[in-house]
């Protein structure tokens, strides 16, 4: 049973197209708030709160810069769990077609 609700809040957290497309600007570099706002053409304070979500559950992780939080992705854990989905998709999810 524990291992279901881990799967439902892993893959609730993930199924948010808005939290998928900052994972999609951070895995192609780390980034701040403003950075993420500019490239997603989103508000700042709807950028900031699916950070906090994607941080909370250390998909994200931060580092202070200065002024600034530069935001990653956990290169421990996310990083080759989400190259693997590259590859796992690009092979056999082609052509299944689902949205």
């Amino acid at each position: 049973m524990q291992r279901e609700k881990n799967y439902e809040i892993f893959f609730g957290l993930l199924a948010n197209k808005f939290k998928q497309r900052i994972i999609a600007e951070l895995m192609r570099r780390e980034q701040n708030v403003n950075e993420l706002s500019k490239n997603l053409k989103a508000e700042r304070s709807k950028v900031s709160h699916a950070l906090l979500v994607l941080e909370k559950c250390r998909v994200a992780v931060a580092r202070k810069e200065g002024k600034f939080r530069i935001y990653s992705l956990n290169s421990e854990t996310i990083v080759p769990l989400l190259r693997l989905v590259d590859r796992h998709a690009g092979k056999y999810c082609e052509k299944c077609n689902y949205k």
